[in-house]
């Protein structure tokens, strides 16, 4: 089907050490602190990008961390300028000069599984999923960590294991957190993981394969996108969904939604589609927020290549990538 054309105009460009190997990976693309971020790391040095509110900038904030050896990690930026790490066997916050403020260690984490690890919206503890203290125990636990001490202030098991994870906070005042958790290539839960003076709760969302695509309205809304691009589905509180889109219904000639869709602004989402959910090749869409249909089509300049790897922020411009290089965008 052939879409209403828009213009994508370049408003800014930045580059990021490491970012191109980088982008594969659950904790390069974040959403912490009210705003987007970028992680990379490129040998020992991990640096964090903090998207500019000025959408004229890629950023407002860099920071830079070294850390030990060559192990892959979880990478997170914590309140105060400094970096939270769930690695093979621990969990470690660094301070913003890189001194180790604590260190939680575990049981090690099996190959091809990974934890993650993310601030609460108060900023004072640390969520990260470890695995279960018992081998035995076919189940991974959320532990609600302090952030100034380590100490364990409550613990939940999640329903994965030898899973992969990832956290997005929203971007406006919520009472949780999202959490992806990923076992094998086609389970996918979506959940809530919410810290209170009583405990620590979590709650699944939707249905077990649709995680979260990372996108929010200070509103409260998400995006949810299930694993073959086959549905998104618009939350407008974890309870129930608002609008649910059928890739077969809103789309043409066997397209599905790829990549992580998200809000453009509140009145657009900027989804990237395409024959096959794991291939780079693709289009841009824009859709109506709130009925998740097709409006428009993005045209970029010449030289420019359309991939799935595409990130709304909410204010009118989108972040794409090309190697190290991170380009924003707003319609022409």
């Amino acid at each position: 089907m052939v879409y209403e054309a828009v213009r994508a105009e370049l408003a800014a460009a930045g580059e990021v050490p490491g970012l191109g190997s980088a982008l594969g990976r659950l904790d390069s693309l974040q959403v912490r602190d009210g705003a987007h971020w970028i992680v990379a790391r490129d040998g020992a040095r991990v640096e964090a990008g903090r998207v500019s509110d000025d959408p004229g900038a890629v950023f407002g904030l860099r920071q830079g961390w070294l850390l030990p050896g060559e192990e892959r990690v979880y990478a997170t930026p914590v309140p105060g300028g400094g970096l939270a790490v769930s690695g093979g066997d621990s969990v470690t916050v660094h301070e913003a000069d890189g001194a180790v403020r604590w260190t939680f260690p575990h049981r090690p984490w099996p190959g091809g599984a990974h934890g993650a690890c993310a601030s609460d919206p108060s900023g004072t503890a640390l969520l990260a999923v470890v695995p279960h203290a018992l081998e035995t125990v076919r189940t991974e636990v959320l532990l609600n960590l302090d952030l100034a001490t380590g100490t364990v202030l409550a613990a939940s098991e999640v329903p994965t294991c030898w899973g992969t994870y990832a956290f997005q906070q929203p971007l406006g005042p919520a009472r949780g957190v999202f959490l992806d958790a990923a076992q094998g290539q086609d389970e996918a839960h979506a959940l809530l993981a919410t810290a209170t003076r009583e405990g620590l709760a979590v709650e699944p969302v939707g249905g077990y394969d649709e995680p979260f695509t990372g996108s929010s309205l200070r509103s409260g809304a998400f995006l949810t996108l299930s694993v073959a691009g086959e549905r998104l589905t618009r939350y407008d509180s974890p309870v129930r969904a608002r609008t649910v889109a059928e890739a077969a219904e809103v789309l043409s000639d066997g397209l599905v939604f790829m990549g992580q869709p998200g809000f453009l602004d509140e009145e657009r989402v900027l989804a990237a589609v395409g024959e096959d959910p794991w291939e780079e090749e693709c289009r841009h869409l824009l859709l109506g927020a709130a009925d998740l249909r097709p409006r428009a089509e993005v045209t970029y300049p010449p030289g420019i290549e359309v991939t799935a790897r595409a990130v709304a922020l909410g204010d009118g411009t989108w972040l794409t990538f090309d190697g190290d290089t991170v380009r924003r965008w707003r319609i022409g």
